[in-house]
């Protein structure tokens, strides 16, 4: 076995040293002039072929067109600039493969070129980019049915939830590539995902998950005979055993791992294996060489230009210095720390991550419903008889109370939207009907009397057409406001504002309306007021009851608008009122006004028409306020509409 691993280590170590030259060649042949880049592709073709990395002889077939020549060669470039941590090369060669495909259509290398941007840059250490390109490589292979990418870009999509500390999401996606996987038979990339997954469990505190996954991980690594990926696991089970306190382990799977990368060259390896090893030192107080191991680790950390190593050891010295009460050195590393942290993942993209786990949050739940039903069940072998059909039967009970609970809840809501369809269209059939129809109706009388009438007596009647129109547009605005308010897509904003200035724009049109009407029109309102809510529907309740007031209140008559501060023992509210001496209402009027099944048409004292929609309108944006319209009225004397703020 040790010299199978040997001859495999240095197999690994000689690809790396060749791979030191496929940038070079990477960047002739990017840069050659149109005439000769045939030529330099074909020199990275020959690179490939010295090294049996081709997997077919399309690439050497003469006649094949430049265009797929092009795409074909950089669909495999991309794979060994990344396996040779070039990550920015391989970002920019996975750039120029997009660019090309999209031109071709070709939706194959499409998967790949967003496959790689996102991976080369989750290696750089920018998770935003590589979340953002992650996504849009999911996509396109869902859309294209494309299971082995969906299961490889699952997998770093997963990485990403980890690296940003929601593992417990990162091991549903987790999961999901790992089923694939086993179905493939492809267990190099089985190999990987447990390793993965693994460190998600540590995290949570689920010990023995971790050590298993990461335990049959390295078992597959080793039978495949992949030194590069042996490290990794034995890195991934030594941070394992270091939690289980094992010590003795985890130093053993540190240092034989550190071997591996160093003898391979991987710089991004050694910088992960050594600050892995500052925490196994750091747990047993030795913290003079945890010390060493961190500084090694942030050194190639920085020679490498990776953010997110340099961020984590940062945090682990940080950590470090304060338990040796080093102040002074913790404080840097904190600011460091924190300082690059908040460049990983910027709030634009923390509401990707959720957006997007959303999005496909009800799939992902049930893959992860399966999986956990699929390690019960293999349980039940080694458990009781008894015990393991409790545990089912309790699954299966919480789940039928879940579906149950589901099924309630849409019920309810589809019955709440039936319910506001209804009263919408009973709105729209009663009282925007009939309206439509008059004006339609008076609209043929004026013009079948246009040429008999005189000037005046048609200025009089389009005036009368106008206010029937305001009317009918009144009415469509307060449909359109409640409708929103009944579908949840009127949203409320609590901030302070002034409202004697903001009801200025208000205050002016209803004193021009009162006063075409000759209605008088006052106001007592101190000269500022300051208040909590939504200035938009505050705003509109006053608006609709100034404007009801006008309505139904004869020439000569008054409405007066106030606002006054009451100070009570603890608070302090705002009281407005809005008084008139129009026509009234009866006991029955007012008991109806805030039910739409109830709701009916009234006419102003002009001819006015009128929904009652408005009021309805207005009790609901008061709920939303924890406020309630008060009315007190009698017929003939008029009504006084206020509320508490």
């Amino acid at each position: 076995m040790k010299r199978i691993l040997l001859i495999a280590l240095l197999f690994t170590a000689s690809c790396y040293f060749f791979g030191q030259n496929l940038d070079s060649l990477y960047i002739a042949y990017k840069d050659a002039p149109s005439g000769e880049r045939r030529q330099a592709g074909d020199n990275i073709v020959q690179w490939f072929a010295e090294r049996q990395y081709l997997p077919d002889s399309t690439l050497l077939d003469k006649n094949l067109p430049e265009a797929e020549f092009d795409r074909n060669l950089l669909s495999l470039t991309v794979r060994y600039l990344l396996r040779f941590e070039h990550y920015s090369l391989t970002f920019d060669a996975s750039q120029y493969l997009l660019k090309l495909s999209e031109s071709a259509n070709d939706t194959t290398n499409m998967i790949i070129a967003y496959y790689f941007m996102g991976f080369s840059n989750q290696r750089m250490g920018k998770m935003d980019e590589g979340l953002i390109y992650a996504i849009k490589c999911y996509e396109l292979c869902l859309a294209h049915n494309d299971v082995e990418m969906t299961s490889s870009v699952t997998n770093n999509i997963a990485n990403i939830y980890q690296t940003n500390h929601q593992d417990s999401i990162a091991i549903v996606y987790f999961k999901k590539s790992i089923a694939i996987e086993r179905k493939l038979g492809r267990m190099q990339n089985l190999a990987i995902r447990l390793g993965n997954i693994s460190t998600s469990y540590l995290r949570l505190g689920r010990l023995d998950e971790a050590l298993s996954s990461a335990t049959e991980g390295l078992e597959l690594d080793r039978k495949e005979g992949r030194p590069d990926r042996i490290a990794i696991r034995l890195h991934q089970l030594g941070d394992v055993y270091s939690e289980m306190e094992n010590f003795v382990k985890a130093k053993e799977c540190g240092l034989e791992a550190l071997d591996y990368f160093v003898k391979s060259g991987s710089k991004y390896g050694q910088s992960i294996v050594l600050d892995g090893l500052g925490k196994i030192e750091q747990r047993q107080r030795n913290l003079k060489n945890a010390e060493n191991y961190f500084l090694k680790a942030l050194s190639i950390a920085e020679e490498i230009q990776n953010n997110l190593l340099v961020q984590r050891v940062c945090t682990n010295l940080y950590e470090l210095f304060k338990t040796g009460n080093n102040y002074e050195q913790s404080l840097f590393y904190f600011e460091r720390s924190a300082a690059i942290k908040d460049s990983l993942f910027h709030v634009e993209n923390q509401q990707l991550l959720s957006e997007f786990q959303v999005r496909y949050e009800t799939a992902e739940k049930e893959i992860e419903i399966i999986r956990q039903q699929s390690e019960i069940n293999s349980q039940e072998v080694r458990l009781k008889f008894v015990i393991g059909s409790l545990i089912v039967a309790t699954l299966i009970l919480a789940l039928l109370v879940f579906n149950i609970n589901i099924r309630t809840r849409r019920n309810r809501e589809l019955t709440e939207i039936n319910a506001t369809k209804d009263k919408i269209f009973n709105i729209i059939s009663h009282d925007l009907k009939n309206p439509a129809i008059g004006q339609r109706n008076a609209l043929q009388f004026l013009s079948d009397n246009v040429n008999e009438w005189d000037r005046d007596k048609i200025a009089d009647f389009s005036l009368k057409l106008c206010k029937s129109s305001e009317s009918i547009l009144d009415l469509i605005k307060n449909l359109l406001y409640w409708s929103r308010l009944q579908t949840g897509k009127k949203i409320y904003h609590n901030l302070p504002f002034n409202l004697v200035k903001a009801l200025k724009p208000d205050i002016n049109v209803i004193d021009s309306m009162a006063e075409q009407k000759g209605v008088n029109f006052k106001t007592i309102i101190p000269p500022a007021v300051i208040i909590n809510g939504d200035e938009n529907m505050i705003l509109t309740v006053i608006r609709n009851l100034l404007a009801n007031a006008v309505k139904f209140t004869n020439k000569e008559g008054n409405i007066t608008l106030k606002i006054e501060n009451k100070q009570d023992d603890k608070t302090e509210k705002v009281i407005i009122s809005i008084s008139d001496t129009g026509v009234g209402m009866t006991d029955t009027q007012i008991q109806n006004l805030f039910h739409s099944d109830f709701q009916q048409s009234t006419i102003g004292t002009e001819g006015e028409s009128g929904s009652g929609l408005g009021l309805i309108v207005c009790d609901e944006l008061l709920q939303k306020h924890n406020s309630k319209l008060h009315i007190e009225s009698e017929i003939g004397k008029g009504s006084k509409f206020w509320f508490e703020l």
